[in-house]
């Protein structure tokens, strides 16, 4: 029974493994290119512009400054062509193009800022550069050469979010959205369902699990729930949703293993099931071993969106809804009050509740990507309003969960 229940163990964890590798990867993925839209939006630029050339390790700021200099010059003086169209004369010489030196380097070295401001008093040609021979080309050579178009071309690929779209919104939006989460449950039960309990003003006194061993034991899980996203605006601030999502609930519990040797092992049984696993040990922690009670629910969400701050082509909207969900699958561990031992569970047990209704609220900020492509981000929170089980059994257990949701609307006409 101990080698079957290991192996049970071992194989839910290459699972858990295997899906978490599979799910971190998307996670950090998704959250940085969030990260580097936002910074490509701030500020215009993209990894092209960063500059890895190894010469950039010696150049001192008075070569850059040069530089800079050098770059504004040529930009001016392209401003003044495109804006005086008139021929400029100059000993009568009408004078069309512009000449652009071509020079070879004698010997190049660094040179201290004194050094720097002789360069600058006329004596740059004699010290560091001989001019071999100076070409004339066209300034219209220049606007219309493959190499600057390309540059041009090269400038407006490099932002990740076209600055100049103009955003084309619909009545009706479709989009899909996937959100990592944490989860988590309340945790009660009514004694009134539990034999043997006695209460003594605040205080009960039973057999067995308490509610404050659940509650010390019991910690949160991360899962994530995928879904495909439908609305329509009705008025300028308002708009209603609904869509189909598939979202994942749990928690962690603390058990050890069931000792077969114990006299109440064999006559114990619950809805047909054998005991697996017994209350954790609270004297030798070596014994006791985690196990992720994990609950899976079709939901459709009904709710309404308020657009309380709209720029041109962003906006954060406050969002609340109601969820109907049905069980689809569950892998959990019940615990039964009367035999003091946990037993596992599928969807198909009568002990859980197979359809509810749960309750959802958030803020979502989104950016128009594209004229009808719209990316969101939406913290939001969520909690089942019903129990995960039926009556007659005793504990009152509410799903909720937080999370980060991510995804993309498509406007429609």
């Amino acid at each position: 029974m101990e080698s079957y229940l290991s192996n049970i163990k071992n194989l839910v964890k290459r699972k858990t493994n295997l899906a978490s590798l599979a799910l971190v990867p998307a996670v950090i993925a998704g959250l940085g290119l969030l990260i580097f839209q936002t910074y490509s939006l701030i500020t215009g630029k993209s990894f092209n512009d960063l500059d890895f050339n190894i010469e950039k390790l010696w150049e001192t700021s008075d070569v850059v400054s040069i530089n800079e200099e050098v770059s504004n010059s040529i930009r001016a003086y392209q401003a003044n062509l495109v804006k005086n169209q008139q021929e400029v004369r100059t000993n009568s010489v009408v004078r069309h193009d512009f000449i652009v030196p071509r020079i070879k380097v004698k010997k190049a070295r660094l040179f201290t800022p004194s050094e720097v401001q002789r360069v600058t008093e006329d004596k740059l040609g004699n010290e560091i550069f001989e001019v071999d021979k100076i070409d004339e080309v066209s300034i219209n050579t220049i606007l219309k050469g493959k190499q600057l178009i390309k540059y041009f071309n090269k400038l407006e690929s490099d932002y990740l979010i076209n600055p100049y779209i103009v955003p084309r919104k619909g009545k009706w939006y479709i989009g899909f959205s996937f959100a990592p989460t944490l989860n988590y449950r309340t945790f009660s039960y009514d004694p009134s369902y539990v034999s043997g309990v006695a209460i003594e003003g605040n205080y009960r006194y039973t057999f067995g699990l308490t509610e404050n061993q659940r509650n010390v034991s019991d910690k949160s899980i991360t899962s994530y729930t995928v879904g495909i996203d439908i609305g329509r605006r009705i008025t300028k601030k308002f708009s209603i949703f609904s869509g189909f999502h598939y979202a994942h609930y749990g928690e962690q519990i603390l058990v050890s293993l069931a000792d077969l040797h114990n006299p109440n092992y064999e006559g114990s049984e619950f809805m047909g099931h054998k005991p697996q696993y017994a209350l954790y040990d609270t004297e030798d922690g070596s014994k006791n071993i985690p196990y992720k009670n994990k609950y899976s629910y079709l939901e459709v969400p009904l709710g309404i969106s308020m657009d309380f701050l709209k720029l041109n082509k962003s906006k954060v909207t406050a969002d609340v809804a109601v969820t109907l969900q049905k069980l689809d699958h569950v892998n959990a561990l019940v615990y039964d009050f009367e035999t003091d031992y946990y037993y596992w569970m599928n969807s198909k047990e009568e002990v859980f509740r197979k359809f509810g209704v749960g309750t959802m609220g958030g803020v979502t900020l989104s950016q128009f990507v594209g004229e009808r492509l719209e990316m969101f981000v939406n913290p939001h929170f969520k909690i089942n309003l019903n129990s995960t089980f039926k009556k007659p059994y005793p504990v009152e257990q509410n799903q909720y969960s937080t999370g980060l949701r991510l995804g993309l609307k498509h406007q429609i006409r």
